[in-house]
Order: C-alpha cells, then structure tokens, then sequence
C-alpha cells in the first residue's frame, strides 16, 4: 500500500535537493501551491496524471517516487490498461492499493475487468472508490447469494434506490 507521508517525504526530499520552492514546482505542474503543501504533509497524494511529470521534473522512475513498485499502476500510466489485464488477473487488493491515486472513472473501468461475484468479500477497500452503480450491482448479487449480513458494508456507498 502507498503511504501518502512516505510519498510526501520523497517529494518534499526531492523538491528541495533541487532548491525549488512549493510554489515553482506547482507552478512548473500547473496546480496550487497548496496541493504540493499537502502532497508533503501526506494529506493527498498527487493525481495519476501528476505522477510521470514529477518524476521527470526529479529525473526519478514512478516506483522510486511511489517508494514501491506497482506493475498495475506502471500501466495505468503508460495506457496500457487493457494489455495488462488480458495478462494478468487484477485482484481487488491490488486495486486498493493504487486507488487513491486514480480518477473514479478509472477504478470503475478496472473494476469491471475483476471477476467480482468471486471476490465479493475482498471489496471492503475499494468501496470508497466504487461508482454507485458498481456498488449497487455488488449489492444485488450478495443479495441473490443470501449474504444479507454484508449488506451493511455496502449501504454507505449504495444509492438510496
């Protein structure tokens, strides 16, 4: 899993061994001073879009800015999405893991790649970043399986229908 303080670090490391300041580098990125500000306090984490820029601006790989590496966000990045997941299975754990650093409609999209009816208990992680409609047809298939106990694990991120 990605630590947003340990990420924040490395970024924060990184901008000043090049003595720049928030305000340059989210100048150079297009963004507000206070997005790099809470990047380094580990409150958000950059956007997937940010994170090739920042690693060019540092002249560092994806993985040594992320302080791990995560094949599935390697091809995130590099669109390469759909070839991955002809190659390998994505597993709601490793899906978790990245989530934070993707837009909805791209965990939507991946979601819909993974086998959920088979998985429907790993899914606890991902629920924050589930579309409702994704959310409402989990519901459904635990519903029709009789899993009426685990229902309420997904209620907060149901739609009121």
């Amino acid at each position: 899993m990605f630590h947003m303080e340990k990420v924040g670090r490395k970024i924060s490391e990184l901008r000043k061994s090049r003595n720049i300041t928030q305000m340059e580098l989210a100048d150079k990125l297009g963004i507000s001073f206070q997005a790099v500000s809470n990047w380094e306090r580990g409150t958000s984490m950059p956007d997937i879009a940010k994170l090739p820029e920042l690693a060019q601006l540092f002249e560092v790989t994806i993985d040594e800015l992320l302080g791990e590496e995560s094949k599935l966000l390697k091809s995130i990045v590099s669109d390469d999405i759909s070839d991955y997941s002809q190659a390998s299975e994505i597993t709601p754990a490793e899906l978790a893991e990245i989530a934070p650093l993707l837009k909805p409609d791209q965990v939507d999209s991946i979601v819909e790649r993974i086998d959920m009816e088979n998985c429907l208990d790993e899914i606890e992680d991902l629920l924050p970043f589930l579309g409702k409609d994704i959310v409402d047809n989990l519901a459904v298939k635990m519903a029709e399986e009789g899993k009426c106990d685990e229902l309420g694990t997904l209620a907060p991120f149901a739609s009121q229908k």
